[in-house]
């Protein structure tokens, strides 16, 4: 339940889902947001509300990422929103150099901020939510090492979770299928809106599910590998179950 006694901190703020997550975390009455950005932002939000607290924040750079930890010890709810996807597949021309970056991002920085912020979160039995992708669960050819990256998050994110659980932390993983945002412009399907994906994120924190799979596309691809992952997974890579086996 979000209200005054919340103190979030949400990266990648600065657009797209991450700066939805500040407006309805705000809307839904949190006490503080710290926006975590890489540059200044300039907005007018941030003057008006000052339940808003900017916080410059490279999460590829663990310095800033302890300084982060320090300037902000009162977080309850850490949201790793920050991600990139550079919608390369794994023999594309600008590979490893675009794969390691999805990595550093997607997977490395969440790594990060968990070490650092975990004692807060722990002193708060708080909670921690990681934005992935329903790629985290299967493969999409063109974006091979987005997948890559969203899988191996996804394993830390369980991981996370047994470590921090005892300590009445909670790690949840959000998978959405696409949202319509500046990442997935490309994209020609049906896409999430930020605020599904926020609302749905924030309702969840109240269950005890520790994956939350938002939309259709989602649910309907989580559930069918529960049922069969070799049909699903031929099916998106785009050949038969039985050359895929």
């Amino acid at each position: 339940m979000i209200d005054k006694h919340t103190v979030a901190l949400v990266t990648g703020a600065d657009r797209g889902l991450g700066a939805k997550f500040v407006e309805i975390l705000l809307a839904q009455g949190a006490g503080k947001v710290y926006a975590a950005t890489r540059r200044p932002v300039k907005d007018a939000a941030h003057s008006v509300d000052r339940r808003i607290v900017p916080l410059l924040l490279d999460v590829t750079d663990p310095k800033q990422v302890e300084e982060a930890a320090g300037i902000a010890p009162d977080v309850t709810l850490l949201i790793n929103n920050a991600g990139v996807n550079f919608q390369a597949s794994a023999l594309s021309a600008d590979q490893p150099e675009h794969a390691r970056m999805e990595m550093e991002v997607n997977y490395f920085a969440t790594l990060s901020m968990a070490k650092a912020f975990s004692p807060h979160l722990i002193a708060a039995r708080g909670a921690m939510v990681n934005i992935l992708s329903i790629l985290a669960r299967v493969t999409l050819a063109p974006m091979t090492s987005l997948c890559a990256s969203k899988a191996a998050a996804l394993r830390l994110t369980e991981g996370l979770d047994a470590e921090l659980s005892p300590h009445g932390v909670r790690v949840f993983a959000v998978m959405p299928g696409a949202i319509d945002t500046d990442m997935s412009r490309g994209y020609e399907g049906d896409k999430l809106s930020t605020d599904d994906v926020v609302n749905a994120t924030l309702a969840a924190l109240d269950g005890g599910e520790r994956e939350v799979y938002v939309g259709q596309m989602a649910t309907g691809v989580a559930r069918m590998l529960a049922a069969d992952r070799a049909t699903i997974q031929a099916q998106i890579i785009g050949v038969s179950p039985t050359s895929a086996d």
